[in-house]
């Protein structure tokens, strides 16, 4: 599917050179005059993934602000193209609100794979405000235990991992272990009641911005990002296992144990590969 430009070009030779560039990757709406532009952009059937704007079009800065000004265009990234090589011109395009600065003559790989890379980009945005919403849904909460579900959990996960794909990444894998035994015979109520107890638990010893999810029936994990160390974690980890064995803060039987594994990476991954290397790790002392 094309993605839409929206091109403002006073000069028809232009006009024509950038729909013939644009063609094949974009459905092309075009003007020649600002106010021409400022119909297109008011009528609210037209939504673009990225503005070319000729700054020497006169009104030129006027509709730089304009489409700022409309909820659903704000985020739009406007690239301006100009012959002026006047520096003051550049630094207001930036101030008005532009995100690209390109100057004549061009180049025309250069400048088609610039606003291809800026609608791309504007498209992954719009995708995440998306997601974003959803997770204001309750679908996103396990009922039980008022944390992330799977799929949010997920989610959260490799959107922090892809923004900081360099920082120190430690992933907590919490199984709980002979929870099976009690819903079998104790009943749901009292296998809930300790699900619900060890979430709490797990909770409370770890930051309101760290992502916590409940993966399935008896598995919790907790995302970390710039945990200050491997031996940090693991020292934490010894902790909750020694906590958890006093069997202090909840009424939990014997028989119900704690497993917990402990993945770290300062590289790029992924959500999956964290969560394999944690399970991995489940009843190891080291995170290597």
């Amino acid at each position: 599917m094309k993605m839409n430009l929206l091109l403002v070009e006073d000069a028809t030779i232009y006009l024509i050179l950038f729909q013939q560039y644009f063609e094949k990757d974009f459905q092309v709406i075009s003007a020649k005059t600002v106010s021409d532009a400022v119909n297109i952009v008011k009528d609210n059937d037209f939504q673009f993934d990225v503005v070319l704007l000729d700054l020497m079009t006169r009104g030129a800065f006027g509709l730089i602000r304009q489409i700022k000004k409309v909820e659903r265009l704000a985020h739009v990234p406007i690239i301006v193209i100009t012959a002026s090589d006047d520096p003051k011109d550049k630094i207001q395009a930036f101030d008005f609100g532009a995100y690209d600065y390109i100057t004549k003559p061009i180049i025309e790989d250069d400048v088609l794979k610039r606003v291809k890379d800026a609608a791309i980009y504007f498209q992954r945005i719009r995708e995440l405000d998306k997601q974003r919403d959803l997770l204001m849904n309750s679908q996103n909460i396990d009922s039980l235990t008022q944390i992330y579900n799977l799929d949010t959990a997920k989610w959260l996960v490799n959107e922090k991992i892809a923004e900081n794909p360099e920082a120190m990444k430690m992933l907590f894998l919490f199984k709980i272990e002979g929870i099976d035994e009690i819903y079998l015979e104790e009943g749901n109520a009292c296998g809930d009641s300790l699900i619900k107890e060890i979430a709490t638990f797990i909770s409370t010893h770890f930051s309101n911005i760290d992502i916590i999810g409940r993966i399935s029936h008896d598995t919790i994990i907790v995302f970390v990002l710039n945990q200050r160390s491997v031996e940090e974690a693991l020292a934490k980890r010894t902790e909750l296992l020694r906590l958890f064995e006093q069997k202090q803060m909840v009424n939990i039987p014997e028989e119900v144990t704690l497993a917990i594994g402990v993945a770290s990476c300062q590289e790029n991954t992924t959500y999956e590969k964290l969560y394999q290397e944690a399970y991995d790790r489940l009843y190891s002392k080291t995170t290597e």
